[in-house]
C-alpha cells in the first residue's frame, strides 16, 4: 500500500529554515531579537532571576551517576565526562540548563584521542543561543545542522558526521511540533514582565515628577510663532532642554534672562519676559502601582510553577500550600534533569560507543539523582506501617542502601568499616 512506510505530511506550515520562531505571535520574540529579549528578562528581572537561579542550583546539586552492566565501560564513560578540557561536568550541566530561559541549548562535541588509544570527549563546547541564525531542517523535520554567526564570521555545524556519529548535543525545554528552538519557560511570563516593566518606568517618572514638581516655563508668544527668528527658535529649544533635564541635586541650576515686559507707556513692569516655576502635585495617586506590579510578578512566577517564591509577599498563603507548590516545582525540575540525561543517553553515549567500536550490550547510561528531597518522617512512618502490616522489609541490602542514601548516610559497607 502506497505511503505505508513513507512520511507524507509535515509537522506545521512553518519551516525552521526561515529562522528562529518565525511563527511566534509576539513579534518581539521572533528570531535572534526574541533570544535577546529573553536574555534581558533573565538578566534584569529579580523575580525571573530568582526562579532561574533556584532551578539551576537545585539541578546542579543533583548527583549524576553512570549505570551499566560492565564496570570497565562505566569507568570509561565516567572518565570521559569528568576529564573534559577547560570545563567540569558540573559546568556543562549549568550551560545545558540555559535551555530553560531560551528554549534550547546547543553544544558542539569535540572528540579527542586518549592516551589509551580510545576516543573520548575533548570538550562539549556551548554555542550561545543569540549566535544561532537558523536551523537546517529537512522537509520531514529532521535537523541536519545549524547556521551560526559570531565573532564576525559564519559557520555551519552539522548535527552528525561520518557513520551517523553525533557532532552536536541539542537540548530543548519543551518541544512543540518538533520545533528545533523549543519553547522557553519564560514565554508565558513575557506579557506580565513587559507590563510590569512599563509600570515601573511610569512609576519612576511619576515619583521623580512628584518630588521635583512639573516644570512650567513662560516665554513671549512671538518666540513660539511660526515667524520666530532663528535665534528665537534656538532660545526655545534651549529652554525646552532646561525644562526637560531640570532636577533638584547638587548640580541643578537654571540661568534665565532678566528682561521685563514694558507697559503701554514704555515703562518696565515687574513681570519677567521669561519665567520658570515648578508645580507640585496637589493630591495622591488613585492607582496602587505596587499591588499591580506584585500581581504581575506572581503571574510570572506562576507561569514557571514557582509561585511559592512569592509566598509571604502578601498576607495570604499557608505552610501546606507552600509545601505542595514547592513539591510540584521540584517534580518539574526532575523532568528538566531528565531532558539532559535522556539526550546524553540517546545521542552522546551511543556515538562514543560507535566511534570506538565498543559492544553495544555493554553501553552504560547516565542517570540523575533525586532533585526533590524525601520527607524522612513520611518515609519512616510508611516503613513502620508496612512492617506492622506484616511486610518483611529487612534484611534487604538494596532497600537498606536506598534508605541510607535518602537519609544522607553512608552505605552499609562503608559504615561497617
Amino acid at each position: 500500500m502506497a505511503g505505508r512506510y513513507q512520511e507524507l505530511g509535515v509537522a506545521s506550515d512553518y519551516s525552521p529554515n526561515w529562522g528562529l520562531r518565525q511563527d511566534e505571535y509576539i513579534t518581539e520574540l521572533r528570531g535572534t531579537r526574541g533570544i535577546k529579549r529573553l536574555r534581558e528578562m533573565r538578566d534584569n528581572d529579580p523575580i525571573i532571576g530568582a526562579i532561574l537561579a533556584s532551578m539551576d542550583l537545585m539541578i546542579r546539586a543533583t548527583k549524576w551517576r553512570v549505570e551499566g552492566p560492565d564496570d570497565e565501560s562505566n569507568a570509561f564513560l565516567n572518565d570521559c565526562l569528568h576529564n573534559m578540557q577547560d570545563r567540569t561536568f558540573e559546568e556543562f550541566i549549568a550551560d545545558a540548563l540555559s535551555f530553560l530561559p531560551y528554549g534550547f541549548s546547543l553544544f558542539e562535541i569535540v572528540y579527542k584521542k586518549r592516551q589509551d588509544g580510545k576516543i573520548g570527549i575533548g570538550k562539549l563546547a556551548p554555542r550561545a543561543q543569540w549566535t544561532i541564525d537558523r536551523f537546517d531542517v529537512t522537509d520531514t523535520g529532521e535537523i541536519k545542522g545549524v547556521y551560526q554567526s559570531a565573532a564576525q564570521k559564519s559557520a555551519y555545524i552539522p548535527f552528525t558526521i561520518y557513520n551517523g556519529v553525533a557532532k552536536m548535543l541539542h537540548f530543548r525545554a519543551v518541544s512543540i511540533n518538533n520545533e528545533p528552538s523549543g519553547r522557553s519557560i519564560l514565554r508565558n511570563a513575557y506579557t506580565s514582565w513587559y507590563a510590569a516593566n512599563e509600570i515601573k518606568r511610569i512609576e519612576a517618572i511619576a515619583i521623580e515628577r512628584e518630588l521635583n514638581g512639573l516644570p512650567i516655563v513662560t516665554v513671549p508668544s512671538e518666540y513660539l510663532s511660526p515667524d520666530a527668528t532663528e535665534s528665537q527658535k534656538a532660545f526655545i529649544n534651549q529652554i525646552k532642554k532646561i525644562a526637560r533635564d531640570v532636577k533638584r541635586n547638587e548640580q541643578g541650576y537654571i540661568v534665565l534672562p532678566s528682561d521685563l515686559y514694558a507697559d503701554d507707556d514704555g515703562k518696565l513692569t515687574t513681570k519677567a519676559m521669561v519665567d520658570f516655576r515648578l508645580i507640585a502635585s496637589q493630591g495622591t495617586r488613585d492607582i496602587d502601582t505596587g499591588k499591580t506590579i506584585l500581581r504581575l510578578q506572581q503571574d510570572m512566577a506562576r507561569s514557571a510553577m514557582a509561585d511559592f517564591i512569592m509566598l509571604g509577599a502578601n498576607d495570604r498563603g499557608s505552610f501546606a500550600l507552600s509545601q505542595s507548590k514547592s513539591q510540584l516545582f521540584l517534580r518539574a525540575l526532575e523532568g528538566y534533569a531528565d531532558v539532559i540525561s535522556g539526550t546524553m543517553n540517546r545521542v552522546l553515549i551511543p556515538s562514543l560507543w560507535k566511534i570506538n567500536g565498543f559492544d553495544p550490550a555493554k553501553m552504560p547510561k547516565l542517570a540523575r539523582g533525586r532533585v526533590a528531597p524525601v520527607d524522612l518522617e513520611e518515609l519512616g512512618n510508611f516503613i513502620q506501617r508496612a512492617t506492622m502490616a506484616g511486610a518483611e522489609l529487612f534484611p534487604d541490602t538494596v532497600l537498606e542502601d536506598h534508605v541510607r542514601d535518602v537519609a544522607g548516610l553512608p552505605p552499609k559497607a562503608q559504615a561497617d568499616a
